[in-house]
C-alpha cells in the first residue's frame, strides 16, 4: 500500500517527540529550581517587611516628637508668658537719688558694700549710693 505524499507523517513525529521532551524537561527544571526561589523570594519579602516595620517605626517615632516639641512650645507660648515676668536689665552704676537708697541695687540701702582687695573682702562705701566719696 502506498501513501500520498500527504499523508506522510514521519516528519511531524521527531518535531513532536522533541517538544514533548523539552516540556518534561523544562518541568523537571521548575521542580527541582521551584522550591529554591521560592525560599529566595520568601526570604526577601520577609527582608522588606523588617525594613518596612523598622522605618515605620522610627517615622512613628519622629513624628511623636516633633509633635511634643509642638506642644511644649504652644505651651510655653501661651500659658508661660501670662506666668512670667520679664526682667529688665538695670545698670548698677546709675545715679541713685540721695532721697531713696533703699532702692540701691549694690548695697540694699545700707551704703556699705564688701569689696575683694587682695583676696580679701573688705567693707567700704557704696560706690552708687554715695558717688562723690567712690569718686575721691
Amino acid at each position: 500500500m502506498c501513501r500520498p505524499s500527504c499523508c506522510d507523517n514521519s516528519r511531524g513525529q521527531g518535531a513532536g517527540i522533541a517538544a514533548v521532551a523539552l516540556i518534561l524537561i523544562g518541568t523537571l527544571i521548575v521542580a527541582k529550581i521551584g522550591p529554591i526561589v521560592a525560599k529566595i523570594v520568601h526570604i526577601a519579602l520577609e527582608v522588606l517587611r523588617i525594613a518596612v516595620l523598622t522605618a515605620g517605626a522610627v517615622l512613628a517615632l519622629a513624628v511623636l516628637a516633633w509633635l511634643a516639641v509642638m506642644i511644649v512650645r504652644w505651651r510655653l507660648r501661651h500659658h508661660g508668658a501670662q506666668q512670667q515676668t520679664i526682667p529688665h536689665p538695670v545698670n548698677a552704676w546709675q545715679d541713685v537719688p540721695a532721697g531713696n537708697r533703699s532702692a540701691c541695687l549694690a548695697c540694699g540701702g545700707s551704703g556699705k558694700v564688701l569689696k575683694a582687695i587682695g583676696g580679701r573682702y573688705q567693707p567700704g562705701a557704696c560706690p552708687v549710693c554715695e558717688p562723690a566719696e567712690w569718686a575721691g
